[in-house]
């Protein structure tokens, strides 16, 4: 069965409001997906801690074998020029992990810092916490190949990037970005996932949100929470992408003030999409492409808009 489905609402001048219509009763997909823990997982044979403090510091951390245990701290001075600010500034952080049982945990203050994470191996975790005060301009990356992958990614304020690239077995990822403004231009999240029992949770907040999600596997699961506001200019893009067996999707936008916009494409079997978008005063458009038997899509769409006089 192959199935489109788009949605677009336009607002013309003259309508007191708006409701989208395409206003669905049910709910195909169910994102409620079990929640992994945070916190150190295994043995820590091989144990390694960095803890630094200024701007420019660099922190690079290989290790072999099992029970690989990482921690990298990178924490600094007020940073000049950003109100509220109280991190290091240009830090790099680099974890290599390759055995059974790793863990890397990665936290950065500040502005412009830099922390990456590869792990090859099972039971592999990673957690990175990056900003303080007004950071901005962070990005984090980790790569994980292997059985029962795990990441964690929270990023604070302004112009953060973070991506995940996941290949394997029962796979998970986690992100969290909260643009609350001071020259705030966006946040921009991607999760990419090869292999079985993918899930993917992407939570982003204020100011021009960017998401995506790559799954390709069987009983992939991506979440997508998206809202707006806080520095402006409104706006919210998702975009996810499933290919495989038992797909499931649902996108929540807000974005108030108007736009927003989502891409679902599922190609395969047992497909699911939902999505739900407000943009108060007009904007919202959805598309939906279906491949496979055992369709489901549901779009809900809300805009308000009165005239002025």
């Amino acid at each position: 069965m192959f199935k489109i489905f788009i949605m677009k609402k336009q607002i013309l001048l003259g309508a007191a409001f708006l409701f989208a219509a395409g206003m669905y009763a049910q709910n195909c997909a169910d994102c409620s997906i079990d929640q992994m823990s945070s916190g150190p997982r295994g043995m820590a044979i091989n144990t390694s801690e960095v803890n630094q403090e200024g701007v420019n510091n660099g922190a690079e951390v290989d290790q072999m074998g099992q029970g690989n245990y990482s921690t990298i701290n990178q924490d600094g001075k007020m940073v000049a020029g950003h109100f509220g600010s109280t991190g290091g500034d240009s830090n790099s952080a680099k974890v290599w992990q390759m055995g059974k049982k790793n863990h890397a945990d990665i936290n950065q203050d500040g502005d412009y810092n830099i922390g990456k994470v590869n792990q090859i191996g099972k039971k592999n975790y990673a957690k990175q916490d990056v900003g303080v005060g007004w950071a901005e301009n962070n990005y984090a990356y980790a790569g994980q190949g292997g059985l029962k992958n795990t990441s964690f990614q929270k990023q604070r304020y302004d112009n953060n990037r973070a991506v995940v690239g996941q290949l394997g077995r029962k796979n998970y990822a986690s992100q969290d970005q909260s643009s609350g403004a001071n020259q705030a231009a966006g946040s921009e999240a991607k999760i990419l996932q090869f292999g079985f029992k993918n899930e993917a949770e992407q939570i982003q907040r204020g100011s021009n949100n960017n998401a995506l999600a790559l799954q390709i596997g069987a009983g992939n699961t991506s979440v997508e929470d998206q809202t707006s506001v806080a520095g402006g200019t409104v706006e919210n893009t998702s975009v996810v992408h499933q290919f495989g067996w038992d797909n499931l999707s649902c996108v929540t936008q807000d974005a108030s003030g108007a736009d927003n916009y989502s891409m679902v494409f599922q190609f395969g079997s047992e497909n699911e999409a939902t999505v739900n978008q407000d943009a108060q005063s007009s904007g919202n458009t959805s598309f939906i492409g279906q491949v496979g038997h055992g369709n489901c899509a549901d779009v809900s769409q809300t805009g308000y808009v009165t005239q002025g006089f």
